[in-house]
């Protein structure tokens, strides 16, 4: 089954927080979004595959979303509808979005469909994962930090999905448990220490200078945030 990386756009907690557990038991790397400028913001990293938006996010609607997205990105975007006109779902599609399953969903269903997005949408390498820095390049196709003089540091598969949420939500600081629970689908709670270790192998790969690190800083009682450089 092919894991992808999907960004899960809604108001409410709750449902963010049922739609994030079965998604991670799945594989499936995830973040989240509870605004439309957030949910843009996501897009506009290049390096999600599909995008689940609730109807009810707040700041604009299904199809204004829609639309303002597909110029921005191709991926696969699924509607959580509360229409029960229909008008609304069929705004949303001719805007952009791919598929739709009613708010009151069977969580089997969504993944189903999830699964279906993910065999058929295609994106090239350039579209989602080569993030391009002043000296050095992230390529998470090739799992591979590409530096100066044709230096190349392969990352393992945990590192780069530390690195991976870490850059999807650049210049904000997320705590040892997201990180935790991002890599091990878990509470978290047991893994803060590996997580510290990722990092400090993260920062030898990727940092010009690993004891001053310019791109994974830590945020002191909070945890570690990426600085996107402008």
């Amino acid at each position: 089954m092919k894991m992808g990386r999907v960004l899960v756009a809604s108001g409410g907690i709750e449902m963010r927080r049922e739609l994030r557990a079965a998604l991670e038991f799945e594989g499936h790397v995830v973040v989240e979004a509870e605004t439309a400028s957030q949910t843009i913001e996501g897009i506009s990293s290049g390096l999600h595959d599909v995008l689940i938006l609730d109807s009810a996010l707040d700041g604009a609607a299904p199809y204004e979303l829609c639309r303002a997205i597909r110029p921005k990105s191709n991926l696969g975007i699924i509607l959580l509808s509360q229409d029960d006109s229909g008008q609304g779902r069929i705004d949303a599609l001719n805007a952009g979005a791919d598929d739709y399953v009613p708010d009151q969903f069977v969580v089997a269903e969504l993944l189903a469909r999830v699964r279906a997005i993910l065999r058929r949408v295609t994106r090239s390498i350039g579209d989602r994962r080569l993030i391009v820095l002043e000296d050095r390049a992230i390529d998470f196709q090739s799992h591979e930090i590409k530096g100066p003089a044709g230096r190349v540091a392969h990352l393992t598969p945990k590192e780069c999905m530390v690195l991976l949420r870490l850059v999807t939500q650049a210049n904000r600081p997320l705590t040892l448990q997201s990180l935790a629970r991002t890599v091990w689908q878990r509470d978290g709670n047991g893994q803060i220490e590996y997580v510290r270790v990722v990092v400090k192998q993260l920062r030898r790969k990727l940092e010009p200078d690993p004891e001053n690190p310019r791109y994974i800083l830590t945020q002191r009682s909070v945890g570690y945030q990426f600085q996107m450089p402008v």
